[in-house]
């Protein structure tokens, strides 16, 4: 993992448009935390993380302005460990500046991973985050974890840690392919103070849910996508209705080409469900979610999308226009999809560490900034953690999605945020047969 490399790399393709887009609205940030059943320790933390980057050293990097596209740089810039004293997610990139790109910090019996999106994706993260929890207990208990790091790994080289695989697997495939869009209906709510993230998270069990899922005979993640998509209608009148519900839910590509790489490799897929002309009814959503991921969620599909996307950064007038143009022409066109889109579900699945860690960590967290509304969603042993971000002070739709859990007899663990000290938080948990 150690072995010599280029002091500078160019951005993967579905990075390139963080730089240009990212701002007050939307730091780019996204957050993976993991729950302890002990309080921290914040030296032994910090000797946990001097190990981590050795093994991640990609990750040391700052984000610079070239003349064609942003690019990352080496750099000899080291995180240092401190306790959270700002509000989740806020601002990590500055450009101009010389930083890195990621942060680790602790609060009580929370380690705390936040990284700008340019740097890696949710899957990249989480490798980096069980590398950390696992030196982290090794330090903490080293009577107790005397296994190897490479449990938690991918078994990868540095090179293959860090290869850009979209243009590895780029192809001119799928030309002909018709990728669904909507013109969707868009959320209004009063925006919160600053722009800052309204945060909502829930604990369920993964075995209630899964028992929940079966009964429609489905999966958890089409059964999810499905009361999500009923818990925005249930709020809409008969004109918003008009327009579908439609939801962007990032794709893990490494699922559908081999790779190893912890940089940024993600697509995604975009639902649509109009309530206007199809049935209000969950299980009629479920049955049209399930036939959508099946037909959607192929190689041929997934490949379809990517190449699309490809293609735009490899046409000969992009690659020559200057930086400036370039990130004007990607804000214009993300104004532009951002009508496509109601909301987004980011869900990074199952989460295992060695046996000898599991009984020192309680769950784990994942979630992110974001300009509308996103659920992010994780797992840890029977631990469903599902958390809600969103631009709005409102929280109905939050209610809408946990009280459908709770009416079909599952329990809702809340947790409540409580800020002090100027960002510090607190979970506290409440258990709850029904969300009021």
């Amino acid at each position: 993992m150690h072995g010599k490399r280029r002091n500078w790399r160019s951005l993967e393709n579905t990075a390139k448009i963080f730089p240009a887009t990212s701002g007050k609205k939307d730091e780019r940030v996204f957050r993976i935390s993991c729950q302890m059943k002990e309080m921290v320790d914040q030296e032994k933390l910090q000797k946990a993380l001097d190990l981590c980057v050795k093994d991640y050293s990609l990750f040391l990097c700052v984000l610079r302005v070239g003349l064609f596209w942003n690019y990352l740089e080496e750099s000899h810039l080291r995180p240092v460990v401190k306790e959270e004293s700002r509000p989740p997610c806020s601002q990590i990139y500055f450009r101009d500046q010389k930083n890195l790109l990621f942060e680790v910090t602790y609060y009580k019996k929370r380690i705390n991973f936040e990284t700008y999106h340019a740097l890696t994706d949710g899957t990249g993260a989480m490798q980096f985050v069980k590398t950390l929890v696992f030196y982290y207990l090794k330090e903490m208990h080293p009577e107790r974890i005397q296994g190897s790091v490479q449990q938690v790994q991918f078994d990868a080289t540095e090179a293959e840690l860090s290869e850009d695989s979209f243009e590895k697997y780029y192809s001119d495939a799928g030309k002909n392919e018709k990728i669904p869009k909507y013109k969707a209906h868009q959320l209004r709510y009063r925006k919160t103070e600053y722009h800052t993230i309204h945060l909502t998270e829930g604990i369920l069990s993964v075995q209630e849910i899964l028992k929940a899922a079966k009964s429609y005979g489905t999966t958890l993640s089409v059964y999810l996508t499905a009361v999500y998509l009923c818990a925005i209608g249930k709020e809409m009148s008969e004109r918003q209705k008009r327009k579908p519900v439609a939801l962007m839910i990032p794709v893990n590509l490494r699922n559908f080409f081999p790779s190893e790489s912890v940089r940024n490799f993600f697509g995604w897929i975009d639902i649509g469900y109009n309530f206007s002309t199809q049935s209000n009814e969950l299980e009629d959503v479920i049955a049209f979610t399930a036939r959508f991921f099946k037909e959607e969620l192929t190689p041929e599909r997934i490949a379809a999308r990517m190449n699309g996307f490809m293609r735009m950064e490899k046409n000969p007038l992009m690659r020559i226009l200057p930086l400036p143009v370039k990130l004007w022409g990607m804000q214009l066109g993300a104004m532009v999809s951002s009508a496509n889109g109601t909301a987004v579900f980011s869900n990074i699945g199952k989460i295992v560490m060695p046996e000898e860690c599991r009984e020192y960590i309680d769950w784990f967290d994942f979630y992110t900034t974001t300009p509308k509304m996103e659920i992010c969603a994780c797992s840890f042993e029977d631990n469903l953690t599902v958390s809600f971000t969103s631009c709005y002070v409102e929280s109905t739709i939050e209610k809408n999605f946990f009280r459908m859990l709770t009416e079909q007899g599952m329990e809702v663990r809340i947790i409540s945020w409580n800020a002090e000290k100027g960002g510090q938080q607190d979970a506290i948990l409440q258990k709850m047969q029904g969300v009021d």
